[in-house]
């Protein structure tokens, strides 16, 4: 029997043995725990695929891709939510580590956990809030500002944000945590398949 058809039958080891040995009660004992063994470790290593890919994989594999993808110590938490977790690692080489330090990584982080958000330089003009002639454009010193919802105000997730923009924000420069409704305008399930349909095509 050849090889491929003797997988097929879930037992790889009996199957081809001599046709002699097939109505064989004991050879069909002893080579019954092998060819178990043998089937359960194949779907294992044929599943690595999937189980190395952080949209897909099982919850328990999460916290072992972190490291390979470069979370480790104050930049990863066992406790975030498995969803979380995916867009992270997801979005590792190809949107956070090659953008670190700016505003376009700490936004991709911030939709990564599903924070609505507006990060403005100041002197940047924002329609609808500023006004010619009043406010300063481009004449102040390197300072941006992270808007959020005002729903945020006294939440757990203020201190996660201000945790990422330490980690992941534009570093030798000021930054400010406002809550202002009219300014976040952002669909964050609409920016996050965004952010993973372009991982995908990529």
């Amino acid at each position: 029997m050849q090889t491929q058809i003797a997988w097929q039958t879930g037992r790889p080891i009996f199957s081809r043995l001599p046709e002699v040995y097939q109505e064989n009660a004991i050879a069909n004992y002893l080579t019954a725990f092998w060819d178990e063994l043998l089937v359960n470790n194949k779907a294992r290593i044929d599943d690595l695929p999937r189980q190395l890919n952080p949209l897909t994989c099982d919850a328990n594999w999460l916290d072992f891709l972190a490291p390979l993808c470069g979370f480790t110590g104050e930049y990863w938490d066992r406790k975030w939510q498995d969803n979380f977790k995916r867009n992270l690692i997801a979005s590792s080489y190809q949107r956070i580590w090659s953008n670190k330090g700016s505003r376009e990584c700490l936004s991709t982080v911030l939709i990564c956990f599903k924070i609505p958000h507006n990060i403005a330089t100041m002197g940047d003009f924002i329609l609808g809030q500023s006004k010619l002639g009043v406010d300063p454009l481009g004449s102040l010193a390197f300072k941006y500002i992270i808007y959020l919802r005002s729903s945020y105000q006294g939440t757990p997730e203020v201190k996660l944000v201000e945790k990422l923009n330490k980690l992941f924000g534009p570093c030798w420069c000021k930054s400010e945590v406002i809550f202002d409704d009219s300014v976040v305008s952002m669909n964050i399930e609409q920016e996050l398949n965004s952010l993973l349909l372009s991982l995908m095509l990529t």
